[in-house]
C-alpha cells in the first residue's frame, strides 16, 4: 500500500512537472516544472527502494555502512552523533513544513509545501537509517506509524499536485477565451 502511495505521489509530480513546463511553453507561470520533477524522482526513488526493502535485496547493507563506520572509528561514539544527526533532521523537516504552510496560499509556490510533505517521509527515513535506539524501538511498537507519514506524505503531495494542476487548467481556460 504505501508503494502504491508513493508511486501515485511519483506519478501526480511528473504530470505536474510536465503540465507546468507545457504551460511556460505558452507563456502561463510555470516555473515550478522543475521543483515538481524533482518531487516526482524523491517520490520515485522512495519506493523503489521500499520495493527493493521488501523484496529482501538491501540485506547486507546496513552491515557493510556498519563496517565503514567501524573502519573510520566512527562507531564507537555514535551515540552523540546519532542524537545530533535525528535532532538535525528533525529541526530540517519542521522547518520545511512550516516553510510550506506559510506559502501554502500562494498560487504558484505552493509547491513548498509539497516539499514540506516529501520532507516528513525523507527525513522519517533518514532518522530511521541512522538506527538511534529509541527510535527503533518507537518503531517496533507502533510500526503503522511509518506507513502513515509515508501516507500522509504522499496524500499532501497529491494533493497540492492536483490543485496546481487545476490551477494550470483555469488558467489555460482563461487565457484561450
Amino acid at each position: 500500500m504505501r508503494v502504491a502511495a508513493l508511486t501515485v505521489a511519483c506519478l501526480f509530480g511528473l504530470w505536474t512537472a510536465v503540465a507546468c513546463r507545457r504551460a511556460q511553453y505558452h507563456g502561463l507561470p510555470g516555473s515550478d516544472a522543475l521543483v515538481w520533477a524533482g518531487l516526482s524522482g524523491a517520490f520515485f526513488l522512495l519506493s523503489l527502494m521500499k520495493t527493493a526493502r521488501g523484496l529482501g535485496l538491501l540485506r547486507g547493507f546496513g552491515g557493510f555502512v556498519r563496517d565503514i563506520f567501524k573502519q573510520r572509528g566512527w562507531y564507537e561514539d555514535r551515540r552523540s552523533l546519532q542524537i545530533a544527526a535525528s535532532i538535525a533532521v528533525a529541526v530540517v523537516v519542521v522547518v520545511l513544513v512550516v516553510w510550506g504552510l506559510l506559502w501554502a496560499w500562494h498560487y504558484i509556490k505552493r509547491y513548498r509545501l509539497a516539499i514540506g510533505f516529501a520532507g516528513l517521509t525523507v527525513g522519517f527515513g533518514i532518522i530511521r537509517f541512522i538506527s538511534l535506539h529509541e527510535v527503533d524501538a518507537w518503531n517496533a511498537n507502533a510500526p503503522w506509524a511509518r506507513m502513515v507519514v509515508d501516507l500522509v506524505a504522499a496524500a499532501g503531495v497529491s494533493a497540492i499536485a492536483i490543485a496546481r494542476l487545476w490551477q494550470l487548467r483555469t488558467s489555460e481556460q482563461r487565457r484561450s477565451v
